[in-house]
């Protein structure tokens, strides 16, 4: 039986667009960004003094301002000095199940323009809420949903197959793999996801090597799994992404996650003014998991955060290989806040070794171009849909940049700043309360 919303939730959902007022604002109206700059992803220039069209949600029209026609009746929107990048995408992203994440994170993701994101394990509610975005009556972003978690200690081949054929009637978008998975168990599985076309993903379970699952046609890898000893040989590691590279296998290291557990003895990390937006189950056990790391062995901490270096430094050298990196956090793990934290993932790919501008990539045209999506998505061009996010400063020349959000446009509906501060604030509310 389902439960009611808890009175804080239900005033938060009042505070929030009506159905009809969200889908007036998405099917009906249409808008002008005007004399913006666009960053362009892909390599050019940005393009300066630039006019955006929005209607129907997809972008109408993009051109000099002095030549773009502005349909009658959009709304104009003075965009001097701001700077317009395609929606950001995170490509390992998690939700719970409850109300605080329908109702909360959702909007925790568009309120920092985080426009879409893969969803690493799928729930029946999930596809629930999927459908409610995607009607215009949810506010949300643009959702890709994995399977369920398996029981991998005991899944026979035949249970791999059947957990597959599960994952797709139930309307996943594809299947992920985790570590304890038996090596004929994980070869069953792939090859039923091959004969019902389930592309799958996840972590290099134990009973294999990065090489064999890249040569089996898993998709990505994620958190740099199977990678250690590429780590510390730069031999090993060159013939592992030449695997890669001639498989197509994607890697999302997820480097915000690897560092907040490394980093979980920094008393900052439980300062840090995010945590008013998370619900509280999860703030009570990132803040337990920080006093326990007050207890731990001399060294663990200096040994954590050596083995992130290391990681970084392959992130760095895996974009260098040509090997297809991917934008995610793991959020739900320690500090790695719904929205906010594809932000500091940006951040710490910059710190890796990516240009600002393949940083930028690795969240919208190598997310699109992974979902095979850039028909629809990833750029800001005519015919596309409109997610995007406008900027007070230039991500290019600094990528921190990405965090000074003037507004969001999320599936052709404008959300300017105060619109996302009114966000943010109904959710610190519900966050403060249990």
């Amino acid at each position: 039986m389902r439960k009611s919303l808890s009175p804080f939730l239900l005033l938060l959902v009042l505070a929030l667009p009506s159905p009809a007022q969200r889908r007036e604002s998405s099917e009906h109206n249409s808008f002008a960004l005007l004399h913006v700059t666009i960053v362009d992803v892909s390599g050019r220039s940005p393009a300066r003094d630039m006019t955006v069209v929005v209607a129907g949600g997809r972008i109408t029209a993009v051109g000099r301002s002095s030549r773009v026609r502005v349909p009658k009746g959009a709304r104009l929107i003075d965009a001097s000095g701001k700077f317009l990048i395609p929606g950001l995408w995170d490509m390992h992203a998690h939700l719970g199940e409850e109300d605080f994440d329908r109702e909360a994170h959702l909007p925790l993701f568009i309120a920092n323009g985080v426009t879409g994101i893969r969803l690493m394990s799928g729930s029946p509610e999930h596809h629930q809420w999927r459908r409610e975005i995607e009607s215009g009556t949810r506010t949300g972003p643009r959702m890709v949903i994995a399977s369920g978690d398996i029981n991998e200690s005991q899944t026979s081949e035949a249970g791999a197959r059947e957990a597959v054929r599960s994952a797709a009637r139930e309307g996943a978008d594809f299947f992920k793999v985790y570590d304890g998975l038996a090596r004929a168990s994980y070869f069953a599985l792939v090859d039923e996801a091959r004969r019902l076309r389930l592309s799958v993903a996840g972590h290099v379970p134990a009973s294999l090597t990065a090489a064999e699952v890249s040569e089996a046609g898993q998709r990505s890898i994620e958190h740099l799994t199977g990678l250690a000893e590429a780590k510390s040989d730069d031999a090993k590691a060159a013939r592992l992404f030449a695997v890669f590279k001639k498989n197509r296998t994607w890697q999302c290291p997820t480097l915000i996650m690897r560092h907040n557990y490394a980093s979980l003895d920094d008393a900052r990390l439980a300062d840090d003014p995010r945590l008013k937006y998370v619900k509280p189950s999860w703030r009570e056990r990132w803040l337990r998991m920080s006093k326990e790391a007050l207890t731990w062995p001399p060294g663990e901490g200096a040994a954590r955060r050596e083995s992130v270096r290391r990681e970084k430094r392959l992130v760095g050298m895996m974009q260098r290989a040509g090997v297809g990196v991917l934008a995610g956090t793991d959020d739900a793990n320690p500090y790695a806040f719904p929205g906010f934290s594809l932000h500091d993932e940006l951040s710490m790919l910059v710190e890796a070794g990516l240009t600002p501008r393949q940083a930028l990539r690795a969240a919208t045209t190598n997310a699109t171009q992974f979902l095979d999506r850039l028909d629809s998505l990833g750029s800001v061009a005519t015919g596309k849909l409109a997610d995007l996010v406008l900027l007070d400063a230039d991500p290019l020349a600094d990528i921190r940049n990405t965090k000074r959000i003037h507004g969001v446009v999320a599936r052709g509906r404008f959300l300017d700043r105060e619109e996302l501060n009114r966000m943010l604030a109904e959710v610190e509310r519900a966050g403060g309360r249990k």
